[in-house]
């Protein structure tokens, strides 16, 4: 490992896996996904207030530029996921260097929090596209991952289903929220030390993640 994590403890010979201290089986037991990210990025675990504050900033910032989106439908709907969604955040680290320049030291943490809130609409988009159907705009009146259910298969599930599911999400995503240092974290360590753009180093971790 290249340093040590601050935010990550993993003893994977024991089962123990903790973010900044709180054990995983009671965070994928008592919180959803957006207040583990809260967490990660804060450092605590968020009051009603303040994850309500958080989750419609992420809401806020969810809505994928239509640059990405005529990306996406440029390619060959036979293209492997892992090459569209890198040439997504391509467009995106242009397009945000435009706006913000190679200034990567934001204190709010839009940058990531961007991401984070872009990132299901682009998946389901690449989902959708590569099976030959249409985009489904994202639901504000959903939580983060009933909503990534939503703009991935419809109305196809049911209500019942949809909420399992996404409780289901919720704990999958809260497991792998933070990966200590593999090789794809790695990858976006190493880009992000020289100061690029957020962007620009989350395309060579998807690089990293396309191999096997």
């Amino acid at each position: 490992a290249s340093c040590s994590s601050a935010i990550t403890f993993i003893d994977g010979d024991e089962g123990v896996l903790r973010y900044r201290g709180h054990d995983i089986a009671d965070l994928a037991q008592s919180n959803d996904f957006t207040a583990v990210i809260y967490l990660l990025l804060y450092g605590k675990l968020p009051n009603l207030e303040q994850h309500k504050k958080f989750f419609l900033k992420i809401q806020e910032l969810s809505k994928v530029p239509e640059q990405v989106v005529n990306v996406i439908k440029a390619f060959p709907k036979t293209a492997h996921p892992m090459s569209i969604l890198i040439a997504c955040f391509a467009t995106l680290s242009a397009l945000y260097h435009e706006r913000y320049g190679n200034n990567v030291s934001n204190e709010n943490l839009d940058f990531g929090i961007s991401a984070i809130a872009q990132v299901p609409a682009i998946i389901a988009m690449v989902y959708r596209h590569t099976n030959d159907q249409e985009f489904i705009d994202t639901d504000n009146e959903l939580n983060y991952s009933k909503s990534f259910l939503r703009m991935m298969f419809g109305n196809a599930l049911d209500n019942d289903k949809s909420t399992l599911f996404a409780k289901a999400l919720d704990k999958i995503f809260t497991l792998h929220a933070d990966h200590e240092q593999n090789a794809s974290t790695a990858a976006v360590r190493v880009v992000g030390s020289a100061g690029s753009n957020l962007f620009a180093c989350l395309s060579a971790g998807v690089a990293t993640l396309w191999g096997p």
